[in-house]
């Protein structure tokens, strides 16, 4: 039976590095989406971002391939939006993270260097993800928020946070973007990082 190791300080490092790339990935697509499909389908647009980040995430998850890599990964993402003055998130982040790491719990250790057990895994999180938003709103109200958006923006995110289809939507529309992008990821690896031994 293999066990599976725990986290050093280099893999806490190199997770760290890692997230603040898929936190930057994320903040890159969703700008660039926002005044695209924003008005129309903002729920959405977790679903792209998590399309891109995931061949991110996929290559730290292969690098470390220990227990917990997606739990700290997932506390370091709400530890940003924290420090950006919403700290709920750290502790929704990290049951998002929970939740996934989940996937990942039965096995003999093998399973943390599985591209499809990885990929699950970090598309569980995803539909944590893309509810972002819409629990923030819950929690704190629309007054909270009124500061950091205009109220035309802040207008169309309460109509979606508050519609059972657009949640529904969203949820469903992140877990299989985050898979499609864990595919091209997994080729991706496969083709040019695990064959060339970058990745064991």
């Amino acid at each position: 039976m293999i066990k599976a190791k725990r986290l050093q300080t280099k893999d806490y490092i190199l997770i760290g590095i890692f997230s603040i790339l898929i936190y930057a990935v994320n903040a890159i697509v969703g700008s660039i989406l926002t005044p695209v499909i924003g008005a129309a389908a903002m729920p959405l647009i977790a679903g792209f971002c998590l399309f891109f980040s995931a061949v991110v995430y996929l290559v730290m998850a292969m690098k470390v391939a220990k227990r917990g890599a997606l739990l700290v990964q997932s506390i370091v993402n709400g530890l940003v939006y924290t420090l950006m003055g919403v700290p709920l998130m750290l502790v929704f982040f990290a049951l998002a993270g929970l939740f996934g790491e989940a996937v990942l719990f039965r096995g003999e250790g093998t399973q943390y260097r599985r591209l499809t057990r990885q990929s699950l895994a970090y598309a569980v999180y995803g539909c944590f993800y893309g509810m972002g938003t819409s629990v923030t709103i819950y929690v704190y109200g629309s007054a909270y928020l009124s500061g950091m958006f205009d109220a035309d923006t802040l207008d169309r995110m309460l109509y979606f946070a508050y519609s059972p289809a657009w949640i529904s939507a969203s949820i469903m529309f992140a877990f299989g973007m985050t898979l499609l992008g864990s595919g091209f990821a997994s080729r991706l690896l496969n083709k040019h990082f695990i064959k060339a031994g970058v990745i064991r």
